[in-house]
């Protein structure tokens, strides 16, 4: 080997030892760059060359070379910056940001990012960063990662979908009034008095355009475990159309909480929507009954109730169905129609213009069908009874009223009268309006005659007797009996305690309640008829009997402590005296014939010998008139029973009745099943009086009163909510055309129907005793909102915090990750790029797949160690002055050999 060689030798560890000074002085000048990764160089020595020895061939070194300059990407240090775009990765990875104007993707580890001008997330060479866009309401991922750029500062409202409100009630409580939802007044200042709920609570929703608005859930207990309640809000931010102008604005929804008896829970839960105006719609069609919306044009021209309005499509327009028209509105007119669209006037003989539109989702199809009520705007909520009247035991607040279905009062009915029956022990209807055939009030008709040539009867006595007037005639009675003396008609019923009358008693202190016998038999004389006076003759004590008006036959006897008279009809009256009598004494009275118990106040009309007219109320008018087939003679009698129809109203054709002693219950709708409720129920505190002892004609009890119905309430049943699981209702605080304005509230009290059965939360409403209160409220929904300030998560959401309140996620920063990191290519700037040797980047999200977390409001720092590099200064100095010692010894032996010359 030559000198020069050996010159180059020393050469090559001078150049490479400056090339490694050079690693350590870009560590050391990096000291303090964010996310700075340090390199370090290693050496390699270089192809040897062989020479010739005494033992063979042998390497002689050339000198030596950089082996590698390589990074290490171990993690920096933490500085916290207060800075929440200021991000650090705590593991593997590097963020992802694209030069702008650029389909070029860079990584780094500095996450010293800031928003710029444009929303822009940037790093401070304007690379963008890259993430995912987030939904705003679940979260998730949207499409692939892109640039992370906020298009709006502000937060847009977002109206209300449910309601939570949870609260416990008071199980002592007790009811305030019988149908909650009735005692809504929207025309009142309070529009519902506290006196008849037991408790409210009040959370506030957002419509669409962000304005609050106040919803007021009120409750009230109805019997044991079940309470009422209703949903409302303000009247005067209630914008549904089929409200307006009415009394009922504000009250959006009803139902029941049904609670277990033994835990207090929640069993079950029902809902009831208010649909306004319009009710019971059906549909048959394309549409179903939520694809029908209405437009009110002309509230006035909606003053009546019209139940039963039917439409049919024919392919091409709509038309009325048969008898598809109510009579309220039988001047009603179709003015439009389309396969979407009716325009209907109300009344054509006023005007052609259109009060009521009607617009379906879908378009119709031949042979679709729908159908509605329109309701009275007056009460239009009320389902209910009124004009409650009672008679007999059921008077004198001995009964209290329950109505545990007001759903099933769909119909206005007056006059509805029950009948309680003492010795049957059962309830009947009375209700004569509800009769098809009147004639049929009257049965076993007949007559009985004392004269020797019988009287025609052949003729129908049900043809021959007429009513002007039934609607009296309520109550079933047997019997009834009247004579005709030869100059008028008379009462000839068996003798009863209402035909004694005009008492008087001198001398004696009677047992003020004669003790009347009544066992008499009718006869072909008017029974008993007279004034009868008997005296006591106190030194035989005995008595005797006169008649003043006719001769008497029929026995008395008695003594000084009683009397008893017989009278020609068989029956008998008895007086007790309260002490022995000692003196003449002398008891008158007065037999006058009575009508029936049933009909006490009924009066005989008079007539020719051949007609007979009965007025059963006591007026004038006879409400029954009898042509009789031949003139009748002194002595004739006419018997008959009233049988009116025991039939419910019409309007509830399918009611049932049943009670007893201690209450009676209605069954409005007539399902009769086991689960059914008790939609009416009457409660006696005093049993009524019952059984064989009794007068069952004295002592019968009666109710009278009238049904309010409404067909504005539609129910919710539990397979409308199999999705969700709550029931919801609807409200409109904007006013847009066909409801297109109005959406749906859920209402959670802290259960859930899952298909089968509710299920509680382990925070649901409760029953237990104390006081009424709410344990928790809140609604879903905001205002709109400006960005305050990005708050970024350790899995690298980013969350806008708004001056609404809202926490918002936006973004989601995205992360990668490389199989080769030392194959990345330094960009300058901080920044990686990609390489062959590196592998494509693989991007996913924080702390998935072993890629690090995002600390936010801090960086990362360099990672150098200059202590460590001071080190490697120091031995890279002295291997570089080594080798020039070797360069400096070569050249003086380079001399030498010149010298030889």
């Amino acid at each position: 080997m030559s000198l020069s060689s050996s010159l180059f030798t020393g050469t090559s560890g001078l150049t490479n030892m400056g090339n490694a000074m050079q690693v350590v002085g870009n560590n050391i000048s990096n000291v303090n760059t964010v996310g700075f990764k340090k390199g370090r160089s290693t050496f390699a020595d270089t192809l040897s060359q062989s020479v010739a020895t005494q033992s063979g061939t042998d390497q002689v070194g050339r000198g030596m070379s950089i082996g590698a300059v390589d990074q290490s990407f171990d993690t920096g240090s933490f500085e916290s910056t207060g800075n929440s775009t200021d991000l650090s990765i705590g593991g593997d990875g590097f963020f992802v940001v694209r030069q702008s104007n650029s389909e070029n993707n860079f990584y780094t580890r500095a996450g010293n990012f800031h928003f710029d001008k444009s929303g822009q997330l940037v790093n401070p060479e304007s690379y963008l960063v890259q993430g995912w866009a987030l939904d705003e309401d679940t979260g998730e991922d949207i499409g692939a990662i892109n640039d992370i750029v906020l298009n709006a500062f502000t937060s847009s409202p977002k109206q209300s979908s449910t309601v939570s409100m949870i609260t416990n009630l008071d199980s002592d409580a007790e009811s305030q009034t019988v149908v909650l939802s009735n005692s809504w007044d929207s025309g009142e200042t309070t529009y519902m008095d506290s006196t008849n709920y037991e408790y409210q609570s009040v959370v506030k929703v957002y419509d669409a355009l962000g304005s609050t608005h106040d919803v007021t859930v009120y409750y009230d207990k109805k019997t044991g475990t079940d309470w009422e309640y209703v949903v409302t809000c303000d009247p005067s931010e209630d914008n549904r159309n089929l409200v307006e102008s009415t009394d009922s604005k504000g009250l959006l929804a009803r139902g029941t909480i049904s609670f277990s008896e033994s835990s207090g829970d929640i069993l079950k839960v029902t809902m009831e929507e208010f649909t306004g105006r319009i009710g019971n719609v059906q549909a048959n069609g394309v549409n179903n009954e939520d694809a029908i919306n209405f437009e009110i044009d002309n509230v006035e021209r909606m003053a009546l109730d019209g139940y039963g309005f039917e439409f049919e499509f024919d392919g091409t327009q709509w038309d009325f169905a048969t008898e598809g028209l109510p009579a309220a509105y039988a001047n009603a007119q179709i003015l439009y129609s389309d396969d979407q669209t009716i325009n209907l006037t109300l009344d054509n003989t006023l005007d052609l213009e259109s009060d009521l539109r009607i617009k379906l989702d879908q378009p119709a199809v031949a042979t679709d069908s729908f159908g509605f009520d329109i309701n009275d705007p007056s009460g239009l909520h009320i389902q209910g009874i009124e004009g409650t009247t009672y008679l007999g035991d059921t008077a004198n607040d001995n009964t209290t009223l329950e109505i545990n279905a007001p759903e099933t009062m769909t119909h206005d009915v007056s006059g509805v009268k029950i009948v309680w029956n003492p010795t049957t022990e059962t309830w009947s209807w009375s209700d004569p309006g509800a009769a098809e055939d009147a004639d049929s009030l009257v049965a076993a008709a007949s007559i009985l005659t004392s004269s020797t040539t019988a009287i025609s009867e052949t003729g129908n006595w049900d043809d021959d007797i007429t009513f002007p007037d039934y609607s009296s005639m309520t109550l079933a009675s047997s019997k009834i009996s009247v004579v005709y003396d030869g100059f008028e008609w008379d009462w000839n019923a068996s003798m009863k305690e209402a035909d004694l009358t005009d008492e008087s008693f001198m001398g004696i202190a009677p047992d003020p309640t004669p003790n009347i016998d009544i066992t008499g038999v009718t006869g072909g004389v008017k029974q008993d008829e007279g004034d009868y006076k008997l005296t006591f003759n106190s030194v035989t004590s005995t008595w005797s009997a006169t008649l003043d008006t006719f001769a008497f036959a029929g026995p008395v006897a008695g003594d000084g402590d009683s009397v008893t008279l017989t009278f020609a009809s068989g029956a008998t009256v008895k007086y007790e005296f309260l002490s022995t009598l000692t003196s003449t004494a002398t008891i008158s009275f007065e037999i006058d014939p009575s009508p029936p118990m049933e009909y006490s106040d009924a009066i005989i009309i008079a007539g020719t010998g051949a007609d007979l007219g009965i007025s059963f109320s006591g007026d004038s008018s006879a409400d029954m008139l009898v042509a009789m087939n031949a003139l009748m003679v002194g002595g004739d009698t006419f018997i008959f029973d009233v049988t009116p129809e025991e039939k419910p109203p019409k309007a509830y054709s399918t009611a049932t009745l049943k009670g007893d002693k201690d209450k009676v219950v209605i069954d409005l709708d007539g399902s009769g099943n086991d689960d059914d409720k008790e939609d009416i129920v009457f409660r006696f505190a005093d049993s009524l009086k019952f059984g064989p002892s009794t007068d069952s004609i004295a002592d019968r009890s009666e109710i009278t009163f009238d049904i309010l119905g409404s067909t504005a309430w539609r129910e919710q049943s539990v397979d409308e909510i199999d999705k969700t699981g709550y029931f919801a209702f609807n409200t409109d605080f904007l006013g847009g055309e066909f409801g297109s304005t109005e959406f749906s509230i859920e209402l959670d009290i802290g259960t859930r129907y899952d298909g089968i059965n509710f299920i509680n939360d382990s925070l649901s409403s409760t029953q237990y005793a104390r006081s009424s209160n709410t344990v928790y409220q809140d609604a879903d929904g905001y205002s709109a909102g400006d960005l305050q300030g990005v708050d970024v998560a350790s899995d690298g959401i980013m969350t806008g915090v708004y001056s609404n309140g809202q926490l918002i996620p936006l973004f989601r920063v995205g992360l990668a990750k490389f199989l080769n990191n030392n194959g990345l290519s330094n960009s300058g700037g901080n920044l990686f790029s990609e390489t062959r040797d590196s592998g494509s980047a693989i991007t996913n999200k924080p702390g998935e797949n072993g890629l690090g977390t995002i600390s936010p409001n801090s960086l990362e720092m360099s990672n150098v160690d200059i202590s460590e590099e001071f080190v490697k200064m120091i031995t890279t100095q002295r291997g570089f002055q080594a080798n020039s010692k070797t360069i400096t010894t070569v050249d003086e032996m380079m001399q030498t050999v010149i010298n030889m010359k």
